[in-house]
């Protein structure tokens, strides 16, 4: 999976979906944000498991897959570029 998306929509995104972001879970997943790369964008979801939140962000998709990443520590990432567009990959083996 690889993408390009403009820093401050993603970070809106992933803001969006960390509503529904587990704080302190005994399921590890719980605290994870799906990301799903396809041509039309990105579509990011997450669930406490009695509400789930999906929403959608424009990117340019370069190759389309998905990944789960820890939500918290993505947002603090993106959160942390500068303003313009970020390139995002993910490694086959990860």
């Amino acid at each position: 999976m690889e993408f390009s998306a403009d820093t401050k929509s993603l970070a809106v995104a992933l803001d969006q979906v960390q509503e529904a972001v587990e704080k302190k879970s005994t399921i590890p997943i719980l605290s994870h944000v799906l990301v799903e790369a396809s041509p039309a964008g990105l579509r990011l979801a997450a669930t406490d498991l009695e509400m789930g939140i999906r929403t959608f962000c424009p990117a340019q998709v370069k190759a389309q897959g998905g990944v789960v990443a820890p939500a918290r520590r993505f947002l603090e990432i993106v959160r942390s570029l500068p303003e313009g567009e970020v390139r995002v990959r993910a490694l086959e083996n990860h």
